[in-house]
């Protein structure tokens, strides 16, 4: 079989635009493929960013600080769940 990085990302090399970046997590599927984006906003930004996507629709699930940084997850309108650092 194929082996499969852990992480890997797609870069802008002028960086104007943002990266996407995978990773895998040990949990196994328990429902649907769903995909987790964490948007890196900046620490300056990120407060008014999670204000602006609750305006849009998402809802809060929780905020936690367990790589050192602030990071709110948020919903989507169909429950994805998704980041804000």
């Amino acid at each position: 079989g194929l082996a499969f990085a852990e992480i890997a990302a797609c870069v802008d090399r002028r960086a104007s635009r943002p990266r996407l970046f995978f990773q895998r997590v040990p949990e196994s599927k328990m429902i649907k493929n769903r995909l987790h984006l964490d948007l890196h906003v900046g620490s300056e930004k990120a407060t008014g960013e999670v204000s602006r996507l609750l305006a849009l629709g998402a809802t809060h699930g929780w905020v936690s600080q367990d790589r050192g940084v602030f990071c709110t997850t948020l919903k989507d309108p169909e429950e994805n769940e998704f980041c804000v650092y």
